[in-house]
């Protein structure tokens, strides 16, 4: 008997740990995180204070199975930052928008410097769906916003 509630309780630990990683539908990330936690990064260039790392071996958006032609992760003082990923298809726009208008609702939208973006805002999390005018480039883009000043 002792040996089967042991079992079970093991069970359930394992399942709840399970559970909290994926409790935010795949937005989890080790946001704040110190760079040295991370592996397979190729420094890409550094703008202002943020250093851009091209994650290896990374080409799909977890969110929903979409290819991604490239993600890079942006560090803050030596902290996750943001993430961005580069989008190949616009069809596969959509989806993520759909994705994000299901999850979080109605966007806030805007034109800013050639591009139209798509916000949404989840606790932390600032996340920006992006295309340029000509349709060409599309961009998803998380933020976490305690570091953002």
């Amino acid at each position: 008997m002792k040996k089967r509630l042991v079992s079970l309780l093991c069970a359930l630990f394992i399942l709840s740990i399970c559970s909290i990683s994926y409790a935010s539908d795949g937005h989890e990330l080790s946001w704040g995180k110190d760079f040295s936690t991370f592996k397979n990064l190729t420094f890409s260039h550094e703008s202002n204070d943020i250093k851009y790392y091209v994650v290896k071996g990374e080409k799909v958006c977890e969110v929903t199975k979409v290819a991604a032609a490239k993600v890079t992760y942006a560090f803050k003082g030596g902290k996750l930052y943001a993430r961005i990923v580069n989008i190949f298809d616009s069809s596969d726009l959509d989806k993520l928008y759909k994705h994000f208008s299901d999850s979080f609702g109605k966007s806030k939208v805007s034109t800013q410097d050639g591009w139209t973006v798509n916000k949404w805002t989840k606790g932390d999390i600032k996340i920006k769906l992006k295309e340029d005018i000509e349709g060409t480039v599309h961009k998803l883009t998380m933020y976490y916003m305690p570091l953002a000043s």
